[in-house]
Parts: structure tokens; sequence; C-alpha cells
């Protein structure tokens, strides 16, 4: 009797019978007898909010809940790109915030990736960096005597291709000769400094209607954080004189009531009257709070 009692207490022990310790299964499926004290595997579990849409520079915020992953690394990649990564220290329950630059405009693809797994993949819609904004008839006029400027920010350091503008022609006949005009410029104290990038196209590009007319840079131009300026000009170098080709630069109101903003710069250049000869002036605020339509692109 001793001896069955003995074997019964040694199996109990071995087994984890009547209120042992829980066993555990092996990748196969197969229960596997736990070691006294050790706490069941924490598998990891994530779970992503929604990406909102970009613009070009700046970054978003994807938020994702995780449990069971401390010590992992989230690497987000933008394009293919690595852009940030996040290290989770604990196996808590918890949300991370992870960091999404806006490399380019366009649709990009994002992914996350933790372990060497991706956990997450998305098509992203990126907005070119400037106004989109075509709403309404008011216009502004651009000529070899009167320049328009806007100015973008840029959050983080992006490489640009080109520039677009929403504009049209005045007159249906212009002279020969007559280009269009856009700068990309660094700031200089609340105005247009020396020029980054300068392209020229021949007036004949826009129409007697409103479009968008392409600046395509000779090369990229890596941009660090910063204000820029886009200025649009006219550039005569026949019959020049007081009557002379105008392009017309659409813009949104904002608030008609309030003052020109710091973004927004106009230069009324002084011509003399018997050469038709401009001379640069000074850059001033627009009467009025408004927009430009020009963009800033890296697609």
């Amino acid at each position: 009797m001793r001896y069955i009692l003995l074997v019964l207490a040694v199996g109990m022990l071995i087994f984890g019978c009547a209120g042992g310790p829980a066993s555990q299964k092996n990748g196969t499926g197969v229960e596997l007898p736990q070691v006294p004290g050790m706490a069941p595997k924490c598998e990891p579990a994530y779970q992503f909010g929604q990406l909102s849409e970009g613009v070009l520079s700046k970054s978003s915020e994807l938020i994702a809940t995780v449990e069971c992953a401390g010590g992992e690394t989230f690497t987000v990649n933008v394009g293919g790109t690595p852009a940030t990564t996040t290290t989770v220290q604990t196996n808590d329950s918890q949300q991370v915030r992870l960091k999404v630059p806006a490399l380019k405009d366009g649709t990009v693809k994002v992914t996350v990736e933790s372990g060497g797994n991706t956990v997450f993949s998305k098509d992203w819609k990126v907005k070119p960096l400037g106004s989109e904004d075509i709403s309404g008839l008011d216009t502004d006029a651009v000529s070899f005597k009167e320049w328009r400027a806007m100015a973008v920010d840029v959050e983080n350091e992006v490489t640009v291709s080109g520039a677009r503008a929403y504009v049209k022609r005045l007159e249906w006949k212009t002279q020969p000769g007559t280009l269009i005009v856009l700068e990309l410029s660094a700031d200089d104290g609340g105005k247009p400094g020396d020029p980054v990038a300068t392209v020229e196209k021949p007036i004949n590009a826009t129409t007697l209607t409103d479009n968008w007319v392409n600046f395509q840079f000779a090369q990229k131009h890596p941009l660090a954080p910063g204000r820029y300026w886009l200025t649009l000009k006219i550039k005569q170098t026949e019959n020049v004189n007081l009557v002379s080709d105008v392009l017309q630069v659409h813009y949104a109101a904002v608030d008609k009531q309030k003052q020109g903003n710091d973004y927004t710069r106009e230069m009324k250049l002084g011509v003399n009257e018997k050469t038709g000869v401009a001379t640069e002036t000074r850059w001033q605020p627009l009467p009025y709070d408004k927009k430009y339509s020009v963009i800033l692109t890296a697609g």
C-alpha cells in the first residue's frame, strides 16, 4: 500500500496533476509540461489606426496599439526608404506613436517592419507643398514690371524636382521671346532671397483659360528645413515698353478684411518711361490675406 501511494505522489509531481502548473504547447500543437514558476509565452499583437493624407515634407502620425512587444523595434519605410524607428520598452498593452515623414508627393507605399516581418502596409496619398486651391475666379497680374511670390515651409529635409502654377494669359497675341520665369529661392528675412533653381518657359505654355503649368528643374535639389519662396516673373527681350505681355496667376482669398499675410509678397518694379527698362524695388505685403495657386513637388 505504501508503495502505491509513493508512485502516485511521484506521478503528481512529474505530470502536474491535482492542480499543478498548466501545460503549454510547442510549435506543433503538442502539449509540453511547463517548468514550475515559468509564465506562459507572450505572443506579440498589433493593431494600427488610420494614416491621414500627407503633405510633402510634413510628418503624419501612425498610432499602433501593441502588446507583448517589449524590446521590438518598429521601422517605418516610406517609398522603400527607411525613415524612422521606434523601440517598445515593455510587454504592456500600449499605444506607440510612429512618425511618418512625407518625402515625395503622389501615391507612396508606407510599410512598418518589426523583427524582419511587415506588420503594416498602405498606399499613402501625399499632397505637394503649397496651395492647390483653384476655387473662385480671382487672379493677380504678372508682367516684366510686376512680380508675385508665395512661400512654403519645409518641415523635414526633402529633395524637390519642380513646381506648378495655375495661370493663364491675358491676351491671345504674345511677343516672340517672352518667357515665364519661376524661381525657387531661400528666405531672406521674410522675402525671396538668392535663387536655388530657375526655370524659364515660353509664355505660350499658358492658354487664355486657367491651366496648371509645370516647371521642371534641371536637377533635383535637396532642401533643408526652413522657408522657401516660389516667385513668378515675366521676361521680355523684344519691344519692351509700358504695354507688355501679362500673365494672370490664380489666388484664393483667405480673408479680404485682413491685411496681407507673411507668406505672400509682390514687387512693383520701377519703369523708365522712355526706355521701358524695369528696375527692382522692394518686396511688399499684399493688400489683403490671400494665397497663390503655386505648388512645390518632389515626385
